[in-house]
């Protein structure tokens, strides 16, 4: 039985579990699977997620002869692991404006997700976790939509989840300060009416200046 099996409960990726299935499944081998194991121990890799880090240790891909272990070959392994769809992030086919308001920065970095779709019945969500299924339940309700899961780069998904909401920041203060200099127009065009060629007086000044 694979080690990666679903479960009722939430489980985050453990290396043992992905390094094992993958010298069962003929991907790696043993001895570099040791290694691995080695490796995972320094402080620096042991923050990476487990794909990225056996990407960075540069594995041969016992399946691709000539070709290495790479993340993405990695994650949709993954995704055909768990039965989740696989999905390489391309910024340029998602409307970043629609689907950033979905959910705060706070909640997709503690649940290591992203909104990458979403239509009148559905969110799709990229997550590099497919067994972490808790945040489904609230996102549902909250957004009184059903939730449809992807496979994607954990690397991809943590970069474009700050470039997406760092991009709609933006755009909200771009949107804001706008309506600041309209607001400034507005005021300064009835300061003007009926007197068109005086600047305004000490006691009107003040209004252009609050604003």
């Amino acid at each position: 039985m694979a080690a990666l099996a679903p479960s009722s409960q939430d489980r985050w990726l453990d290396l043992n579990d992905v390094l094992r299935d993958l010298v069962a499944e003929g991907y790696l081998g043993q001895d570099d699977a040791e290694t691995a194991l080695t490796q995972r121990r320094s402080a620096v890799n042991i923050q990476l997620h487990p794909l990225e880090f056996l990407a960075s240790l540069q594995f041969d891909d016992l399946k691709r002869p000539g070709k290495k272990l790479d993340v993405e070959t990695l994650t949709a392994w993954l995704a055909k692991t768990c039965g989740q769809p696989y999905m390489r992030i391309d910024p340029l086919k998602i409307n970043v404006a629609a689907v950033t308001p979905l959910m705060s920065y706070a909640f997709a970095q503690r649940h290591k997700i992203l909104a990458v779709a979403v239509d009148r019945e559905s969110v799709t969500i990229a997550s590099a976790q497919p067994y972490v299924r808790s945040w489904e339940a609230d996102l549902a309700h909250v957004l009184k939509l059903q939730i449809k899961r992807v496979v994607a780069n954990p690397a991809d998904i943590q970069r474009m989840a700050m470039e997406f909401f760092r991009l709609a920041k933006s755009v909200s203060g771009a949107s804001a300060s706008e309506q600041k200099m309209s607001n400034m127009g507005n005021f300064e065009q009835l300061l003007k009416l009926g007197a068109s060629d005086q600047e305004p007086d000490a006691n009107d000044a003040h209004i252009v200046n609050i604003v």
